[in-house]
């Protein structure tokens, strides 16, 4: 009996001895899982972190990066949580983590947004920029007044119809959208055409062809237009035009030269009105048959008289050649002529 008793107190031991050893490999396993080798520590600061657990991803641009470690309460109420990340990652110093949810109702994991620095957090830093969970009991807080108004005004009579008019408004909005797209569909208006036009297509695709070779002729300095983007020798020539007119203005601003003092000087100007003045008076006196160049144009009875006198000087000039012989006349002429 001795020897049976002291068998089963050596396998409650050994038995014993196993159980404590599957504890500690359970565990430094589940240590070793909540805390992966190769990581180096760094911290955030978040207002609200309601929903992460020890264990959850770290991910960045929905690549897992590392996993949160243990989560502290700090002096100020709020939540320190210690974010362990592979060692062949980098975050840059203006990082921002932010907590975020597997789906609506999934596991929360925080969420590193990259900056835009090129220095990068060390092992013990701080992420600077967070933004905290926002559970569900908060959103519904937040939506839970306009609910709340909303069965206030739809529980008025007021409401009921204006509700009914808003359902009327947005079918026929519906079905007049509905319309249009058919039309549309059709080949009907503009949009229609636009859409399904293909030789207005066509037509298109040639004029942005057209315009293609244009840019290009002009980028090659081809053509009028081209000549003036590319010529230096053009710009300079204008520039020096334009340098030329401005010294032409400036000049006839201070009244040089002859159109200068046209422009500025008033005594000038004056004696001009004076001389236009006086002219029209004139013209008006011709006009009226005043003096002698007006009687000249206005008395028939003159111009007759003149006519006249002009006509008996040529008969009188007739009978002379008439009479005289030439030889006499050429005589009496070269005689005049010395």
């Amino acid at each position: 009996m001795a020897v049976k008793g002291s068998t089963e107190i050596k396998v409650g031991i050994f038995v014993f001895i196993g159980i404590l050893a599957f504890l500690y490999l359970t565990f430094k396993l589940a240590e070793e899982a909540f805390t992966p080798k190769d990581v180096y520590r760094v911290y955030a600061v978040f207002e609200n972190v309601s929903g992460l657990t020890k264990g959850a991803k770290v991910e960045m641009a929905g690549i897992p990066i590392g996993k949160v470690g243990n989560i502290e309460l700090t002096s100020e109420g709020k939540a320190k949580v210690e974010l362990l990340i592979y060692k062949n990652y980098k975050i840059q110093e203006d990082a921002k983590a932010v907590i975020r949810t597997y789906g609506v109702l999934g596991d929360k994991f925080v969420d590193i947004k990259p900056g835009v620095s090129t220095a990068y957090l060390t092992p013990g830093s701080m992420i600077v920029y967070t933004e905290g969970a926002v559970s569900v009991d908060e959103i519904l807080a937040s939506i839970g007044p306009a609910v709340e108004g909303l069965k206030e005004i739809l529980s008025t009579e007021e409401g009921k119809e204006n509700l009914r008019i808003l359902v009327a408004n947005i079918r026929d909005a519906s079905q007049s959208f509905k319309n249009i797209v058919e039309k549309i569909e059709k080949g009907q208006g503009i949009l229609g055409k636009l859409v399904t036009d293909e030789k207005l297509y066509k037509d298109l695709t040639e004029t942005v062809k057209s315009l293609k070779v244009i840019a290009k002729q002009i980028e090659s300095g081809e053509g009028t237009l081209g000549k003036l983007v590319k010529d230096e020798e053009l710009y300079r020539s204008l520039k020096s035009t334009i340098a030329n007119l401005e010294s032409v203005s400036k000049r006839l601003e201070r009244g040089e030269g002859t159109l200068g003092k046209l422009m500025t000087d008033d005594k000038l100007y004056k004696d001009l009105k004076a001389i236009a003045s006086d002219l029209r008076k004139i013209t008006a006196q011709i006009e009226s048959g005043q003096g002698t160049l007006g009687k000249l144009l206005k008395d028939d009875s003159l111009y007759i008289e003149a006519k006249k006198t002009l006509k008996s000087v040529n008969r009188a000039a007739k009978g002379v050649e008439e009479q005289v012989p030439i030889t006499v006349l050429g005589t009496v002429a070269g005689a005049a002529m010395q």
